[in-house]
C-alpha cells in the first residue's frame, strides 16, 4: 500500500469518475485502475462495485475510504511539520486576502512582520468579496486569508477572527421619495449587490442571503462603488454598521426597519492552507493575525 494508492481512491470518490480523478492527477485512467486493483489485490477486498455506471465504493470500501482519509490527513501534516522544520528559507512574496469588510485592525502589525523589518519578503494585499477568499487558499493563490468561512475542506485551518455587523441603510434624499420603508415599496428601489467574479445566478436565487429575489437590482463590482452609490441615492443595500454610522449621525443615511429586511452578522475568519508549510515569514504574519483575532475576541466579550 502506498500514498500514491490511497489519493488515487481519495480523488476518485471525490471527483466521482475515474476520468475526473485522472485529469485532476495528470495521469491517465490505465494508470488509477491499475493503483486501485493493486490495492484490492493486497488486502483481497473489493473496493468499488463495478456494477454501477459511476465508481461506488461498497461497504468494505466505504471504511476502507474513511480510514484513509485519516491516514492521508496525517501524512500531510507530517509532511507539512518535516517541510517547515527542514527550511529556514524566508519567502520572497506573501499574498494576503481580505474580505472588502474586514476592518482595518485586521492587519494591525502585520506590517511590522512584513514590510516594515529586515526581511526582503513582499507582500500583496488582495481584495474577495463572499467565496472569493476561501477559493483564493484552496487554488493555491493565497498565503492567508480574512472572510467569511464557507469551506468544508478539513485542509482550511479556521479561526473566528470578527463579526460585522451589516445594517440595511438607504439614502435620506431617497427615503422621502418613497411613502414608507417597506419591502414593498423598496421593490420600486434598486437593491445594490456587489457581484463575485461578474456572476449573478447565486445572488438570484430565493435563499441568497440578504438578497430581495423579486425586487430590481444594481449590480457594482466591489464594496467601495456600493457604499457610494447608495449614499448618493442611486438605491439601497446593506453596509456594516461601523463603516456607515457616521453617515447615519450625519443624517445621510438612514435605517431600514422592516421584518422582510433585517439587519444580520457576518462572522469573518481567519485562514490558511493547513498543507501549505510556513515559512519564518509567514509564521509570524500567522502568529500575529491570530493575535489580532484573540484581542477582537477579548473587545467583544467586554
Amino acid at each position: 500500500m502506498t500514498i500514491d494508492q490511497l489519493e488515487t481512491l481519495e480523488m476518485i470518490v471525490e471527483k466521482g469518475s475515474f476520468k475526473a480523478a485522472a485529469e485532476h492527477l495528470y495521469k491517465t485512467q490505465p494508470s488509477l485502475s491499475v493503483a486501485i486493483k493493486k490495492l484490492e489485490e493486497e488486502f483481497d477486498l473489493q473496493l468499488f462495485n463495478r456494477e454501477e455506471y459511476r465508481p461506488k465504493l461498497t461497504a468494505e470500501g466505504l471504511v476502507f475510504y474513511n480510514w484513509a482519509k485519516q491516514t492521508l490527513s496525517s501524512f500531510r501534516e507530517l509532511r507539512t511539520v518535516g517541510q517547515e522544520l527542514g527550511t529556514k528559507k524566508v519567502e520572497p512574496y506573501l499574498t494576503i486576502v481580505l474580505d472588502p469588510l474586514a476592518r482595518f485592525e485586521a492587519i494591525e502589525g502585520v506590517f511590522q512582520e512584513t514590510i516594515l523589518s529586515q526581511h526582503p519578503t513582499e507582500v500583496t494585499f488582495r481584495s474577495e468579496i463572499m467565496n472569493g477568499g476561501v477559493d483564493s487558499l484552496i487554488s493555491g493563490e493565497a498565503d492567508f486569508a480574512i472572510a467569511p468561512f464557507s469551506a468544508t475542506s478539513d485542509e482550511i485551518e479556521s479561526v473566528p477572527f470578527d463579526r460585522i455587523q451589516m445594517v440595511p441603510v438607504i439614502a435620506k434624499s431617497l427615503a422621502k421619495n418613497l411613502p414608507t420603508l417597506t419591502a414593498k415599496a423598496l421593490k420600486k428601489v434598486p437593491q445594490v449587490v456587489v457581484l463575485q467574479n461578474g456572476d449573478k445566478s447565486a445572488l438570484l436565487k430565493k435563499d441568497s442571503r440578504g438578497v430581495l429575489s423579486d425586487s430590481k437590482k444594481c449590480f457594482v463590482t466591489d464594496h467601495s462603488l456600493k457604499h457610494k452609490m447608495i449614499i448618493n441615492g442611486f438605491g439601497w443595500g446593506r453596509l456594516p454598521l461601523n463603516e456607515v454610522d457616521k453617515d447615519i449621525k450625519k443624517d445621510l443615511l438612514v435605517i431600514i426597519d422592516d421584518e422582510q429586511i433585517k439587519a444580520f452578522t457576518l462572522d469573518l475568519h481567519v485562514m490558511r492552507l493547513r498543507t501549505k508549510p510556513l515559512g519564518p515569514v509567514a509564521k509570524a504574519v500567522w502568529n500575529q493575525l491570530l493575535k489580532n483575532a484573540t484581542v477582537k475576541k477579548a473587545k467583544r466579550s467586554k
